[in-house]
């Protein structure tokens, strides 16, 4: 992450490889970066201190949602466009085992979707 934003460069060039506005270009950056907030944390131990990170990292992500909402991305581009963001992050085994002990913190935790408002957009 050359320029210190919380997106490794090689997501980021894909990213901005694609052929977006700039409002979706910002939200799908924002998704990226959210996408690898857990690889900054040791979830391997399930403490009340880890859940509650996990969830709020979760919580984060919710924000993500709603603002691809509102700059307009449609859902099945948003959908694909994450999942290619979700592969390229955890694009190694160490990324996924820590992905895997991040979600099962989250096991049997709900959200609720957040309405589609710019203020949800970074």
């Amino acid at each position: 992450d050359a320029n210190n934003d919380g997106i490794r460069d090689d997501i980021e060039a894909f990213i901005d490889a694609l052929e977006v506005t700039e409002p979706v270009r910002k939200a799908l950056k924002q998704n990226a970066r959210y996408t690898q907030e857990n690889l900054y944390h040791d979830f391997s131990q399930k403490t009340d201190a880890n859940i509650k990170k996990a969830l709020d990292i979760s919580n984060q992500y919710d924000k993500v949602l709603a603002c691809e909402e509102y700059v307009g991305v449609d859902v099945d581009d948003g959908m694909n466009t994450s999942n290619t963001i979700t592969s390229l992050t955890y694009n190694t085994k160490a990324r996924t085992m820590a992905y895997l002990a991040y979600n099962h913190l989250q096991d049997g935790s709900v959200s609720s979707s957040l309405k589609a408002e710019a203020n949800y957009c970074e």
